[in-house]
């Protein structure tokens, strides 16, 4: 057999390559070099397909109280509220990150999104806001007892905002804590003055007749506007927000907070 005995010395060879009588080197059966290259083309073939079915598998809802030290490195999708005014942190070269809470009803956790990811999600209108429901897909990360998770692209969020009821300061003002919390709101109203905190944010006190309360802006949302809040001073606006809760339980009070620029519009 051509495989067992050298060609030019006849001597018995079994599977070596090369003859060690007279350095002739041993032809192969056919059938191993289909072996050879039809192992590696499955293999290729293998891993396409597994990198298709990688991609097409849907990405596993949890909630966020299941979330356990198994999903650490894993891509899961949570579904809930944002629950605090999502807060943004500036760096001297440029670079943002920001910091996001979603509550689903069985947990809280921190969303974690940084530059330029941050900047995408802007130029996208994809920036959560206080009392958004969002859908959020992203790597989870376990640190001790600190869990929270990344998103690294505009299409990992999808953002569904609660239609508004409309609704007056006074009836605002008479909501007893906490059961305002993440209504969702429009009203008309002046905007009686504007204050720019040491941090960027604004607060402006607004009225509309029935009564007096704060609009706050987060630096969040200052950062990516062009408008200058400052001139929104005397002005009549149409604003859509969430309320939310400022201050101790017994001398607190309702203030309203807008996700996005975009819902304060001057009406004159």
């Amino acid at each position: 057999m051509e495989d067992r005995y050298c060609p030019n010395c006849g001597r018995y060879v079994g599977s070596l390559e090369v003859c060690p009588y007279c350095g002739t080197k041993i032809p192969k059966h056919t059938g191993y070099y289909y072996a050879k290259y039809g192992a590696l083309a499955f293999a290729l073939i293998g891993i396409v397909l597994l990198l298709i079915f990688a991609q097409n598998v849907p990405v596993q809802y949890v909630h966020i109280k299941d979330i356990k030290q198994t999903y650490n490195y894993g891509t899961v999708e949570i579904r809930g509220i944002v629950s605090s005014t999502p807060s943004l942190i500036v760096y001297k070269g440029g670079s943002a990150t920001l910091y996001i809470d979603v509550d689903d009803g069985t947990g809280i956790m921190s969303i974690h999104v940084y530059s330029p990811t941050v900047e995408k999600l802007a130029k996208a209108h994809k920036l959560p806001g206080y009392g958004d429901y969002v859908k959020i897909i992203g790597e989870v990360y376990i640190r001790g007892s600190n869990i929270y998770m990344i998103v690294n692209s505009p299409k990992e969020v999808t953002i569904i905002k609660p239609k508004p009821v409309h609704m007056s300061i006074a009836e605002m003002n008479h909501i007893s804590y906490p059961y305002g919390k993440y209504v969702r709101v429009e009203l008309n109203a002046t905007v009686l003055k504007v204050f720019e905190t040491s941090r960027g944010s604004y607060v402006l006190n607004i009225t509309d007749g029935t009564g007096y309360m704060e609009m706050y802006i987060p630096y969040s949302i200052v950062y990516f506007t062009d408008m200058n809040i400052k001139d929104l001073q005397g002005e009549r606006i149409d604003v859509i927000g969430t309320i939310q809760w400022y201050g101790s339980f017994m001398s607190g009070s309702w203030e309203l907070i807008p996700a996005s620029m975009e819902d304060i519009k001057v009406i004159g």
